[in-house]
């Protein structure tokens, strides 16, 4: 009968998956923003160890308490409520904050700025159910700049994870060349790890989790499956970035911490047809 309702009901679906939710010590935890891989290492993770992962975008209240009720503005009255479940974790794990005595290990994925940007924008675009794309790539550029989505992923580490965690990530220090790195603070053990890398994550995630065998990460193509892929294709194939986007995306503090000169370089000339 619970079981029933919470299907048809967001206070009694959140509060019944939060009833059922448990963690284990130190908990798991995939903190990234989206559209950078951190889906697939999740599952991966999980699939690997046979615990709970945890996977979240937000962990600061204020800002959590916007996504939620942006969520259940959008969400279909008779639904199950798809995709809540990243923020029903976040909220269960806000009440239970890193500390020395009751640490996280914390798994953090990055993808360049405007790639992730792109791929963000289609996903949101698709979950409002309007058909990105469809008035042509100059249009679909214009409302992705002016909707400011390349600034998004410059500033995640400041506005969520440096207030949850504690950890200023730009102070520590990342190889390009190695592509990943470990942050060991008294309230976390982090790995970032960028998209661009992950043909080489198995081996880096079995080492950091302790596990005697790499972690398996099946192929996945998400935008490949959805509505917008058509769309999704015939973006990446025609936009034309202007200057001053790339400018912003590829001169920030973030994009110089985690990629080198050369490959800004070769990100510029992907995205800037003429």
């Amino acid at each position: 009968m619970l079981r029933r309702l919470a299907g048809r009901s967001y206070f009694v679906s959140k509060h019944y998956a939060l009833a059922r939710m448990r963690r284990p010590e130190p908990p798991v935890v995939v903190f990234s923003m989206g559209k950078t891989g951190s889906t697939a290492i999740a599952r991966a993770v999980q699939d690997a160890t046979g615990d709970r992962v945890f996977q979240v975008f937000r962990l600061e209240p204020e800002r959590l308490a916007q996504a939620e009720q942006r969520y259940r503005a959008g969400a279909h009255p008779g639904g199950q409520f798809e995709g809540a479940l990243h923020l029903w974790e976040s909220e269960f794990l806000l009440r239970r904050p890193p500390s020395p005595e009751a640490p996280w290990t914390v798994i953090t994925t990055v993808r360049e700025p405007i790639a992730q940007a792109i791929s963000a924008f289609f996903h949101g675009s698709g979950r409002r159910g309007t058909a990105a794309g469809a008035a042509g790539s100059g249009s679909v550029l214009d409302e992705l700049v002016e909707e400011r989505w390349v600034r998004e992923p410059l500033r995640w580490f400041d506005r969520e994870f440096h207030p949850a965690l504690g950890i200023d990530v730009f102070g520590q220090p990342f190889d390009p060349a190695v592509g990943h790195a470990v942050i060991e603070a008294p309230s976390a053990r982090v790995l970032v790890l960028r998209q661009e890398n992950l043909a080489g994550a198995p081996e880096v995630l079995g080492e950091f989790l302790g596990l005697a065998r790499p972690v398996a990460i099946p192929a996945r193509n998400e935008a490949g499956s959805k509505d917008y892929a058509g769309s999704y294709r015939d973006f990446l194939a025609s936009v034309d970035v202007p200057g001053v986007v790339l400018d912003q995306a590829y001169d920030s503090r973030y994009a110089r911490h985690f990629y080198a000169d050369t490959e800004l370089a070769g990100f510029r000339r992907r995205w800037a047809k003429r």
